[in-house]
């Protein structure tokens, strides 16, 4: 490849004003400093960091331009920990079929459910209920016994509760096999009830999904804002592009504050508790309930599960409309630093 042809690939690394501006400057000098045997790797990591640098550089002298940077990194931020945790979702271990499984647990001790309570990929619950003349310790037991067999790793069985009317008299024990966690427990009521639980562990992959797509999202939202506040400062309709483009931060301000809300709450591994929510099912929630903890903040609609969605679309949307009006005008100059990368 000449020399030429291969700086022409390395200014990649600059932004299309700079490379518009300095492009043809640049490679000529490249190539003339290099000679015939082509630059060295030492001035091809100089040309690609220095491009970079000038990526994440904000206009000088415009305060509004580090404010809408800041604020579209944490926006950034958020739709990357969404986005890591939808991928990192998909790492987890599928919950079998409830039904087989229970079956397996229970025995002859109880007549299951046709169908389970409820089935989702991540998630199952069985109900059922003992036997007359089952005891409900024993029933729990020789379900720990038959699962213990089966290649589960159980504790053992905990008699809790009592007769206050609350809280029936119950025997429960744990089982987990292949990530899948199970919670088994017979109860002592009258409608001597058998409820058997079945949820994902959290695998050792997901947390690395979400902190690299956060981080990832954090980077490209700077560099996205760095890119428009360029294009707004050379921009002929600049206070209208400046103003759509606020809109849109603005927009995406609340289903960030409730990503990063599940990512506090939730990041965190407390599988005790049953399945931990994902991070990115923020989105599936409304910033009233997601922030406030209390849907009954304002209108119904404020709690509605298509909020957050519909205010990240019309967030997007409003950014790229504000670097489609962000045109630039005739002899307008953005403010951009000459740039003299040095030659080894």
């Amino acid at each position: 490849m000449k020399a030429s042809d291969s700086s022409s690939v390395l200014l990649a690394a600059y932004p299309a004003r700079l490379r518009r501006r300095h492009g043809a400057e640049l490679i000529t000098t490249m190539a003339e400093a290099a000679g015939p045997t082509g630059p060295t790797r030492a001035d091809r990591w100089h040309l690609v960091l220095d491009g970079l640098r000038e990526r994440f550089r904000l206009p000088p002298g415009r305060p509004l331009a580090v404010v809408a940077a800041v604020l579209a990194l944490l926006v950034g931020g958020a739709i990357g920990a969404a986005a890591g945790s939808w991928a990192g979702m998909w790492t987890y271990p599928k919950v079998a079929a409830p039904g087989p499984v229970a079956s397996q647990a229970i025995g002859s001790d109880a007549t299951l459910e046709a169908n389970p309570a409820h089935q989702e990929r991540f998630w199952s619950t069985t109900l059922g209920s003992l036997n007359p003349g089952v005891d409900a310790t024993e029933a729990a037991g020789r379900a720990r016994d038959r699962l213990t067999a089966a290649g589960w790793k159980t504790t053992s069985v905990d008699v809790s509760g009592g007769t206050d009317g609350i809280h029936f008299r119950s025997a429960a024990f744990y089982a987990e096999k292949s990530g899948v966690h199970l919670t088994v427990i017979a109860y002592y009521s009258d409608d001597r009830l058998v409820e058997i639980d079945g949820w994902s562990l959290r695998p050792p992959t997901y947390v690395p999904f979400v902190l690299g797509g956060m981080v990832l999202g954090l980077l490209a939202g700077w560099l996205a804002a760095a890119a428009l506040t360029y294009r707004i400062a050379g921009a002929r309709r600049r206070r209208t592009s400046a103003v759509t483009a606020g809109s849109g931060l603005a927009l995406l301000l609340l289903p960030a504050g409730s990503i990063y809300k599940y990512l506090i709450q939730y990041l965190p591994n407390q599988e005790s508790y049953g399945l931990n929510e994902f991070v990115h099912r923020a989105l599936a929630s409304s910033p009233a309930r997601s922030l406030a903890d209390n849907p009954n903040i304002g209108p119904i609609w404020m709690d509605s599960p298509w909020l957050n969605k519909a205010l990240v679309i019309a967030g997007l949307v409003a950014v790229a409309a504000a670097a489609i009006i962000a045109r630039p005008g005739r002899g307008s100059q953005e403010p951009v630093q000459p740039v003299d990368p040095q030659v080894a």
